[in-house]
Order: structure tokens, then sequence, then C-alpha cells
């Protein structure tokens, strides 16, 4: 009798079950460390590399009556520019701010440096959510990415000829081995093409705990357009962000330095905290 094996079932890992692996987290920092990250939807890099926060790198606003902690995260995709992440410290809203505020606090300086070589601190942080994710799996979708290929004379079609719109002169050339079948190029010995890799299923990173916040933001509590931009650090165009020029090289710089981006962060927070004030078992 054969028996067939059949492909793992995946499934994508709900905001629950996020939070829930990072709660069982033995090691009290790195249980902090991953609940930071989620609370800021934040890259690896931002809580325990390069742009790891300091204690200070924070202020508080109040909204309809509640107040809020503000980490003010540098973001690594944008060369440190700082950006607003509020939550509510009332605990009938979330009982992480308030936890992870407090614990931030009880050091001098910089509470998720795992150690003093940054690359090596983010390396430690990364390599801490293998056995936290080891049986997850995250679905990533298909793109395009651009591959080359080294090609001979005699697989050029002579008459197959045509002009980019640089006016560079492009021949066709034909793989013999149909891996690309074809493509064209304007170079003499290489061929530069698009190779479409499939949707597919990666084992878990530290990311997923990003992008698993960012649907949360979106999806639970309604935070989109300008607003998810503003807390998840994506670039805005110059008419929509509402950030003067010379404010964003302020924003560029340490927070310690450049305390006049603070009220502008904070307006930029107060667009979307209402929208925290939500029970999180509402979700559940």
């Amino acid at each position: 009798m054969t028996m067939t094996l059949q492909p793992p079932v995946h499934h994508q890992a709900s905001d629950l079950e996020i939070r829930e692996r990072i709660e069982a987290v033995k090691n009290k920092q790195h249980r902090m460390l991953f609940k930071y990250q989620y609370l800021t939807v934040g890259r690896i890099s931002e809580v325990a590399g390069k742009y790891m926060p300091h204690i200070n790198d924070h202020t508080f606003i109040e909204v309809e009556g509640e107040e809020f902690v503000m980490f003010i995260v540098k973001t690594a995709k944008r060369k440190g520019r700082m950006r607003p992440c509020a939550r509510p410290l009332n605990t009938k809203y979330d009982v992480w701010a308030k936890e992870v505020y407090d614990y931030m606090q009880t050091y001098d300086d910089y509470p998720f440096k795992l150690a003093e070589n940054l690359d090596t601190s983010k390396t430690y942080a990364m390599n801490a959510t293998k056995p936290m994710f080891k049986d997850l799996y995250w679905p990533m979708i298909d793109y395009t990415r651009s591959s080359e290929r080294e090609y001979k004379e005699e697989w050029v079609i002579p008459e197959a000829t045509k002009w980019d719109k640089n006016g560079f002169k492009q021949r066709l050339v034909v793989f013999p081995d149909g891996s690309p079948d074809r493509g064209w190029t304007r170079h003499p010995d290489i061929v530069t093409f698009g190779m479409k890799v499939e949707e597919r299923w990666n084992r878990a990173t530290s990311h997923i705990i990003r992008k698993r916040g960012i649907m949360t933001l979106a999806n639970y509590y309604g935070i989109e357009g300008i607003n998810i931009s503003y807390y998840a650090g994506w670039t805005l165009g110059s008419r929509d962000d509402g950030t003067p020029a010379m404010l964003k090289i302020y924003m560029h710089t340490d927070l310690s330095t450049s305390r006049d981006a603070i009220p502008n962060l904070e307006r930029q927070a107060k667009r979307y905290a209402d929208l925290l004030l939500v029970p999180y078992k509402t979700f559940l």
C-alpha cells in the first residue's frame, strides 16, 4: 500500500495567536522587546538594532480624556525619521502599553539593546523569534524580480529589433533551453528579464509581528489612509504629508536635539488615537 504524503496545511496567524506566542516567551527582556515591536509595528532594527529606542523616546498626549503614551520611533527605511505610535495607557483598552512603558523606564538608556554591537543586538533579537515561531508560516504574495543571464550571439534573432523609450536599439534573444524563453536587450552579452516568483508560504520571522500589527490597526481599529502611513512610517506624497519641509530635516535627527518635531508628531497621533479607545477583547 502506497501512502500519499499531503502537503503541510498552513494558516495565517491571528492577532491573538501572535500575542499569545509573545506572552509565552520566558526571557523578560525578549518578551518586552517583542511587545514593543507589536505596539509600534516596528522593524527589528527599530527595536534592537541601529534605530532602537532610548527610554526618553516618548511623550504623552491626551485624547478624549484618556492618557496615551506616544512612542517615538526612528523609522529604519527613512533614515531614522521619527514617527508617532500612540497607545492608551488605561489597561481597560490594552494592558501592553503601560506594561511596556513601565518596563522601559527601569533602564538608564536602551532597554532592548541585546549586545554592544548594534548588528549583533539585532541578530540576537531575530534569532529569539525562531523558537517562538518555529511551526508558523506566513503567506507571501507573488512578485516579479529582475534577473540577468548571459547569452551567445547565435541566440540573437537578427531580423527582430526594436527601440526602447530612451532611444536604444533592442535585440531579441531566444534561449535554446527555454529558461527564460526569450528576452530583449541592448547589451552585448547580458539579458535582463523579469522572473515571476509565485505566491508561497514562508517561515515566520520577526517581521510578521509588524505585518500582523498593521493588519490589526487597519482591520480592527479602522486606522487607514494617511493615518496608517503615519503610524507605520510609510512614505507620503509631499502634499499629503502636512510636514513643513525644514521640519522634516529635524525629524531625521536624534530626538534629544529635535524637540521641535514633537508638536507635529502629536498632531499626527491625535488624528487616529481615538480609534484605539476600544477594549482589545472586543476583537477576540
